[in-house]
């Protein structure tokens, strides 16, 4: 190969790598001592809360982290807040009251958690079984939980899943959700985290009942993952894919996985021709806006969803949809206004039309129709999105594990149709 060409195949790869087309590439035996039990998860369970309250229901340790000092144990059933102080934070309780400014919380057996509310700031009252870790940051308090592996796969269940889904679908999303937690662990590094306990991240709220379903498929596939030669695969997934899953790379800026390429998820013999995930649940919906409506959410979004949050798009003038090849799902939104044209790409469509990022407000999916709604002097009076689906639409559907399993289908079936090439491996072996 000549200078030129090795010159050519380093920017390509450079390229592939800068838009997010290459994976994190992680051996699965950089992870097995996770699946040992011997390095926890860390979950960012809350953040810039002015104050917290705990309630442990097994004696708990409380600690000055930095200083690793121990400063006081307060038994099961008291109440103890933490609030930002001069000193970092404040910890009150029966007879308590100190500051450090760093604490770490440990449950002293493993029967019980702490059960957390807050004020202000994002986080979930919830059941909590790890070690908590609270820091005083600029924005309020910050909380990580440090847990096992499969104690956090559990909560991820819970929070991801209806808790009256089959047991195999619920196996099939552990073995997804545990294999994404380990290709993405430090992904909120800034945070002293690996993970959120929110959707930008995967959903999780605490420690599910014991003898939930949720604790059962856990514990049922501890320590198995999805690989592709020997890598842990990017395991994506969603709600329901109304008809058929998305390949990685028409919607996550050009993600190039073979085992993310996009399924037909309809049987191939049904009475009802339906996709798996349409069964007893509707997957359509509709979505209006006014155009005033859709000028404002594109004039406060399309900024920060194209990475320009200094833009001020003007008046709009013209919306017009580009759909994927061979898919009803649209792969790019032309946007036109007073001041120039601009491109939204794959699921950024569906943020321009919410908060401007990931989150419960925007469209259900790309996959949609758009109509233009007229007054009788034929002038733009209002968008309506016909859709089908819930989320991203790449990898395993969630109602079509459901709809799967009850057609018959194990975990492992499940997995291998949503991502094809991809191969269940046992960590612990």
């Amino acid at each position: 190969m000549t200078a030129a060409s090795w010159a050519c195949t380093a920017l390509l790869c450079w390229h592939l790598n800068f838009t997010g087309a290459l994976p994190r590439e992680v051996h699965i035996d950089q992870v097995r001592a996770h699946a040992a039990g011997q390095r926890p998860v860390r979950v960012l369970i809350f953040n810039n809360v002015s104050r917290i309250t705990l309630r442990p229901q097994v004696a708990v340790a409380i600690e000055d982290a930095r200083a690793r000092e121990h400063l006081a144990t307060a038994l099961a059933g008291a109440q103890i807040t933490l609030s930002q102080a001069t000193a970092g934070i404040a910890v009150q309780g029966p007879g308590m009251r100190l500051t450090a400014s760093e604490i770490r919380i440990l449950p002293l057996t493993d029967d019980g958690g702490i059960v957390i509310s807050s004020h202000g700031g994002w986080g979930r009252r919830g059941l909590y079984q790890g070690a908590l870790h609270v820091a005083s940051t600029a924005g309020g308090l910050r909380v990580v939980e440090h847990l096992n592996l499969e104690a956090y796969i559990a909560g991820v269940l819970a929070a991801e899943m209806p808790s009256y889904f089959p047991l195999e679908a619920m196996k099939a999303q552990a073995i997804a959700a545990r294999t994404y937690t380990l290709q993405h662990l430090g992904d909120h590094a800034d945070d002293g985290a690996d993970l959120c306990a929110r959707v930008h991240c995967q959903a999780y709220a605490g420690m599910p009942p014991p003898d939930s379903r949720a604790v059962q498929a856990a514990r049922q596939t501890a320590g198995k993952v999805l690989s592709y030669h020997g890598l842990l695969i990017d395991a994506l997934y969603h709600s329901a894919c109304g008809g058929a899953t998305a390949p990685a790379w028409e919607v996550r800026q050009g993600k190039l996985l073979p085992y993310l390429c996009g399924v037909e998820d309809t049987p191939l013999s049904s009475e009802l021709d339906q996709p798996y995930c349409a069964r007893d649940h509707d997957v359509a919906w509709t979505t209006r806006l006014s155009w005033q409506q859709a000028e404002r959410l594109i004039s406060s979004n399309l900024g920060v969803v194209l990475g320009r949050p200094e833009l001020s798009p003007g008046t709009l003038e013209s919306l017009r949809t580009v759909n994927a090849r061979n898919t009803e799902r649209v792969a790019w939104l032309h946007i036109s206004t007073n001041k120039g044209a601009y491109r939204v790409r794959g699921d950024a469509v569906r943020w321009l039309f919410g908060a401007g990022h990931p989150g419960p407000k925007g469209l259900r999916s790309t996959a949609f129709a758009l109509e233009l709604e007229e007054n009788t002097r034929h002038m733009p009076r209002a968008l309506v999105f016909q859709g089908a689906g819930h989320g991203h639409g790449i990898g395993l559907c969630q109602w079509g594990a459901r709809g799967r399993a009850l057609a018959g289908q194990t975990a492992r079936e499940i997995l291998a149709a949503y991502y094809p090439g991809a191969t269940v491996t046992d960590l612990r072996r």
